[in-house]
């Protein structure tokens, strides 16, 4: 359950920020996007925490019109300033920043799918209140899997599982062999 509640603030971390190309997937955009995380979660930090599982994701890939709408629902007018600010010094533009962010979650999604289907077993045990909770969070996560499902190519699925291990190894300052254990579990899933 704590695996649940840390991807979907992970997501929402992740949620808020790109327009539309042919791919923003490269690793130039790769190491821009992680030398703004920094920033991003200390800026994340100094707003109160929200509640992303009630975010109801459109099935499109217009990924400004998912940036208005995911940050109208869930951020302050101040904290999207301030959010907007440190993507304009970053050279972010909202819709780069959130398709960047929505589909390197895609690997990360991948892992914690087979955690989903244990967790929809263990579902009938739970307490009612507890229950729902997680309901809405595994619908909040399969909604994200099915708009990227449709908004990536399997060229974007490719490059993106090559760049996982660095992307991983600096987002969570993973050590050699946790990362060995990382690349083995990709490997596994493809």
């Amino acid at each position: 359950m704590k695996v649940m509640k840390l991807a979907v603030g992970c997501l929402f971390s992740l949620l808020v920020g790109t327009a539309q190309a042919s791919t923003v997937i490269t690793e130039q955009n790769l190491q821009r996007y992680l030398n703004l995380l920094p920033e991003m979660e200390a800026l994340e930090d100094s707003f109160p925490e929200v509640d992303s599982s009630s975010l109801e994701l459109q099935a499109h890939c217009n990924w400004q019109r998912h940036y208005d709408q995911t940050l109208t629902k869930l951020a302050t007018p101040e904290h999207r300033r301030a959010l907007e600010q440190l993507l304009r010094q970053h050279n972010f533009t909202p819709a780069e920043y959130t398709e960047l962010s929505f589909k390197f979650a895609w690997t990360s999604l991948q892992m914690v799918e087979p955690m989903m289907e244990m967790m929809q077993q263990m579902l009938e045990y739970m307490p009612a209140e507890e229950r729902a909770e997680q309901e809405a969070e595994m619908r909040n996560l399969k909604q994200i899997m099915a708009l990227l499902d449709q908004c990536m190519t399997d060229k974007e699925k490719e490059t993106i599982t090559k760049l996982t291990a660095e992307l991983m190894q600096q987002m969570m300052g993973m050590d050699e062999e946790s990362l060995q254990q990382l690349e083995q579990m990709i490997e596994q899933m493809n």
